[in-house]
């Protein structure tokens, strides 16, 4: 294809090619990588669209639902495409390597009843367009978009948001790989926010206006870099997810928070875990280990409402802790450790009751 293109693509090429060469400053590899993309990209559509108008894609306007999915679709086409879709309550797109933009304000306030928008895998998209327009939008769901970026976005979303969920994605702008910098997100205004998920951003510092929430749901895995002070004072009603017991005891030490009655430690790669306040932990009554490394737990006598428990890949636990008489219910999951442990002749038989 390269002879065929307006530009000649070879260095741009080159760049994504040599990314794996050491040596060189990793924050200026990523963005230099990222430009190349988009370059090759656009001279990519340039060719397909050159000497064809292509198939125009006119959608029935009653249409409820929209999922594109690996296509070559630009900008433009999907502004046209969206402009006449009244009825649209969901649209989905991903690995659409050729959109770099949402469309604008004026295109999401005709989609009147659109609930969900959800984005994977669309490398090359740096900016969610007018999205505030969307007065309806209920759920946001971001996955693997390394271009986008998302800390101005966030600030622009429409005040109806009831659950954002952003995982793998870079979260700055072009300044992203200025480690000098502080990236923030900032989700005090959303006040219909009930849901929140926020996993695998490294570069994700602040997290701004969380504690004047109400939230149901709170999930916060593989953000390294965020401070401890700017989840400490939220406020959460039913599930709490956090990836290491040092956040979860950094909340329990705060003066007035209110553990919710479930609560999950996803990817803790520790061996070992401490609660420090397990008299805070008290009222507890669900409490689930996700994908990881643990080999041991502490006591749990303390927790006197703990009704269920459960572990879930979680291949290095080797027993169940001592546990209070309210527990109910355990449930493993590729566990093979502590399956073995919780069979008749392990160690673990005696402190179950029931393991689904």
């Amino acid at each position: 294809m390269m002879p065929l293109m307006d530009t000649d693509v070879a260095e741009h090429l080159r760049v994504i090619e040599s990314s794996q060469a050491g040596g060189r400053d990793e924050a200026f590899v990523k963005e230099n990588i990222i430009k190349a993309w988009i370059h090759c990209q656009e001279q990519r559509i340039k060719l397909l669209y050159r000497n064809s108008l292509g198939t125009q894609f006119v959608p029935p306007s009653t249409l409820c639902e929209l999922r594109l999915c690996n296509c070559s679709i630009t900008d433009w086409a999907l502004t046209i495409c969206l402009g006449g879709l009244s009825s649209l309550n969901r649209l989905q797109l991903q690995g659409i390597m050729s959109l770099t933009t949402l469309p604008s304000e004026a295109v999401f306030q005709h989609l009147k009843t659109l609930h969900s928008l959800v984005i994977l895998e669309c490398w090359c998209i740096r900016s969610l367009g007018g999205i505030n327009g969307a007065a309806s939008l209920l759920s946001v769901y971001l996955s693997s978009c390394p271009s986008l970026g998302l800390a101005h976005g966030v600030e622009s979303m429409p005040l109806s948001l009831g659950e954002l969920d952003v995982s793998n994605c870079m979260l700055a702008s072009e300044t992203v790989y200025d480690y000098k910098s502080f990236v923030r997100l900032s989700v005090g205004h959303l006040t219909s926010l009930k849901t929140l998920e926020l996993s695998h951003l490294p570069d994700l510092c602040m997290l701004e206006g969380l504690p004047s929430l109400q939230l149901d749901e709170l999930t916060l895995v593989l953000v390294p870099k965020l401070s401890a002070k700017y989840i400490s004072h939220c406020r959460v009603q039913k599930s709490l997810t956090v990836r290491s017991s040092i956040m979860l005891n950094d909340m329990l030490s705060t003066e007035g928070f209110a553990i919710p009655a479930q609560v999950t430690l996803e990817c803790c790669k520790k061996p070992f875990i401490l609660f420090e306040r397990s008299d805070s932990l008290s009222s507890v009554q669900h409490l689930c280990f996700m994908n990881c490394g643990i080999q041991s737990l502490p006591s749990l006598k303390d927790l006197s409402c703990l009704e269920s428990l459960k572990f879930f890949t979680c291949p290095n636990l080797l027993s169940l802790p001592a546990l209070p008489t309210s527990i109910r219910r355990i449930r493993v999951e590729d566990c093979e450790l502590l399956k073995e442990s919780c069979s008749p002749n392990g160690e673990s038989w005696s402190n179950w009751k029931e393991i689904e």
